[in-house]
């Protein structure tokens, strides 16, 4: 019946649920109404031909049953017009009931579905209907649970990347500007020219350290991505890269779809470290970064025409690159590195995405 209510057009408003109860407690009271005249016609012939053994159940039927419906029909037709009234009007009311209960059920999970895991069902019936919401709202209550969790731990993990950035980086070149300064200072009453070279060089190490903490920082900077897309937020952040870092930068996007928050947590924070890399380490003058949306997965490519590296040396790369590669994976994507020393270097992630 269902299928049929879906084919035909005529019958749109009965594709709501309340009205194909409705409709089907008419049916089944139809239905009781026609047994019942059967039977009972049946009977009160058997009846008949029992109490009157000269006549046959046929000749009592057509002499006595048939000429008496012509005055009954008339009867029963008001007693049956009444009774599909009533079981219409209390199939629409469980209908009713029933529609209002799953509009709930539904309303809940499309929040959920936009990420306010803080709504519950509100159902407190004991049927399973009332069974299936409370189980919901464990799931949910898990879930939010299991999101916080997740939301510490990156947390901490962004705290040890930090961490390991600044080790890499910027610690190593204040303990050098340090040992430099100290070789200024004891050869300033021996050797002058040696002590200003030490001190031009502690100068330049100082200047790096700065760059580094300013690529540190411009990867911690805030950026709401709920008040804006995954394509607006990296074209601002680029361009805005590419502008104080005096790097022509290009930003491609071919396509488009809606993706989930974590993934465009990780794809935003992904093109903003390899954006940091290029910084600290290509010596670049121009990069395009490439996003093209497929039907189930996101090719992002990143490209600088900088010195370059050879992959295979974990420590030219230092962490940057393995945090990318973590940041992929961890969405369950690949990435596939391909540099050679000044020839430029071309990042390509792959990450699916669903349809």
């Amino acid at each position: 019946m269902t299928e049929f209510l879906r084919k035909n057009r005529l019958l749109a408003p009965f594709h709501q649920l309340k009205w194909q109860l409705a409709l089907t407690y008419i049916l089944v009271a139809f239905a009781a109404i026609l047994l019942v005249s059967w039977w009972g016609f049946i009977a009160i012939s058997v009846y008949l031909s029992s109490t009157n053994p000269e006549m046959t159940m046929v000749e009592a039927t057509q002499s006595l049953v048939i000429p008496a419906l012509r005055y009954l029909l008339p009867s029963m037709v008001l007693i049956a017009i009444p009774a599909i009234l009533i079981s219409t009007y209390f199939g629409f009311l469980t209908a009713r009931w029933l529609d209002q209960r799953l509009t709930e059920l539904w309303k809940t999970t499309q929040a959920w579905g936009q990420g306010d895991l803080s709504v519950r069902v509100v159902d407190n019936s004991n049927d399973e209907i009332g069974k299936f919401g409370e189980q919901l709202n464990q799931m949910a209550d898990r879930l939010q649970t299991l999101m916080q969790t997740r939301q510490e731990l990156s947390i901490l993990e962004e705290r040890y990347r930090l961490a390991r950035d600044l080790h890499d980086s910027v610690k190593q070149h204040l303990c050098a500007t340090s040992l430099q300064l100290a070789a200024a200072q004891s050869q300033f009453d021996q050797n002058l020219e040696a002590s200003r070279e030490s001190i031009k060089e502690a100068e330049q190490l100082a200047q790096v350290a700065q760059q580094d903490l300013g690529s540190i920082i411009f990867e911690l900077r805030p950026i709401e991505l709920n008040q804006m897309n995954l394509i607006e937020a990296l074209d601002k952040t680029v361009h805005d890269w590419g502008r104080q870092r005096g790097v022509e930068v290009k930003f491609i996007v071919s396509g488009g779809r809606h993706l989930d928050v974590e993934l465009e947590g990780a794809i935003f924070r992904f093109v903003q470290e390899a954006l940091s890399n290029i910084a600290r380490h290509s010596q670049a003058s121009s990069a395009q970064i490439r996003l093209d949306f497929k039907d189930i997965e996101l090719l992002i490519s990143i490209e600088d025409n900088g010195r370059g590296f050879d992959p295979l040396e974990t420590k030219e790369q230092g962490y940057g690159l393995r945090n990318m590669r973590e940041r992929i994976q961890g969405i369950g994507g690949e990435i596939t590195i391909d540099s050679l020393s000044n020839q430029g270097t071309r990042i390509i992630a792959r990450v699916p995405v669903p349809t």
